[in-house]
């Protein structure tokens, strides 16, 4: 086990924007080392041990060994997520060719196994670059995440919101990432660990939401009544029993699948 600072690694999306807050404003400094990753780098990071703890695509857990999730937290969408989707030059069962955001692993998941049991169709896929006329050159649909789909034209396109199209095949939310930690993090010398500080953060995040309002208004051009009811309605931070419910379905589909080794238990910090 090493000693500290114990290292963070954060995605720079909105919709992590509140989980971050308190650590990148000053949470926990003398024991926090923050870095910033896109979200397939920081499952990476985690693996490679380079870091203690991420905001991980929660397919992850399955494929990386001796995690904890940190209880209570997650990014999940209860029913329409806005911000994960497939854009698609042809109705979804005609998908032929599929380009994947290589930044993302979950979504990238989540969206083959929607187009293989919902729609009947095993398309070709090809991991891009998120830039979404590139990756519709030779292909019929692109999924994008994040701040990319946010920012995406879509004239002329359908869309599949990927946690919509969850929601109407299970009935449940749809968990896109967790808080991972290493088993053999170091431990922060104070009451209850580090799992408070993840909380912590989380509260200081939701007390700033204008601020985080105000500055993604400014980078990706939705109105400001739609970035807060994004962040309070379209994605939910709380990991309940209805999200753990749909991480072990999940899990079990991308097993099935072949998108994971075996499915495993959720042990928490």
């Amino acid at each position: 086990m090493r000693g500290l600072p114990f290292r963070i690694s954060i995605i720079e999306y909105l919709n992590a924007a509140p989980l971050n807050y308190g650590f990148k404003h000053g949470l926990g400094y003398q024991y926090v080392h923050l870095e910033s990753h896109v979200p397939s780098a920081c499952a990476d990071q985690l693996r490679a041990g380079s870091v203690d703890a991420g905001i991980v695509s929660s397919i992850e857990y399955l494929r990386i060994p001796a995690l904890r999730i940190v209880p209570g937290l997650c990014i999940a969408s209860p029913k329409r997520v806005r911000s994960v989707g497939i854009l698609s030059r042809v109705p979804p069962e005609e998908i032929r060719s599929l380009a994947l955001d290589r930044s993302s692993r979950t979504s990238l998941v989540l969206a083959q196994l929607l187009l293989r049991e919902r729609y009947g169709t095993d398309p070709r896929v090809t991991e891009m670059e998120p830039d979404l006329p590139a990756m519709l050159e030779g292909n019929d649909a692109a999924v994008l995440i994040g701040d990319h789909f946010m920012r995406a034209r879509r004239e002329g396109l359908l869309v599949l919101d990927l946690a919509e199209e969850w929601h109407r095949w299970t009935g449940l939310p749809f968990v896109f990432a967790l808080w991972l930690v290493r088993e053999d993090a170091p431990p922060l010398p104070l009451p209850g660990g580090v799992a408070p500080f993840f909380h912590r953060s989380l509260e200081m995040g939701m007390d700033h939401l204008g601020e985080i309002v105000d500055e993604a208004w400014r980078s990706i051009g939705w109105t400001k009544p739609e970035l807060r009811e994004y962040l309070t309605e379209n994605i939910c931070y709380t990991l309940g029993e209805a999200e753990r419910e749909s991480l072990a379905l999940f899990f079990d589909k991308a097993v099935r699948h072949g998108f994971a080794p075996e499915a495993k238990p959720l042990r928490f910090l």
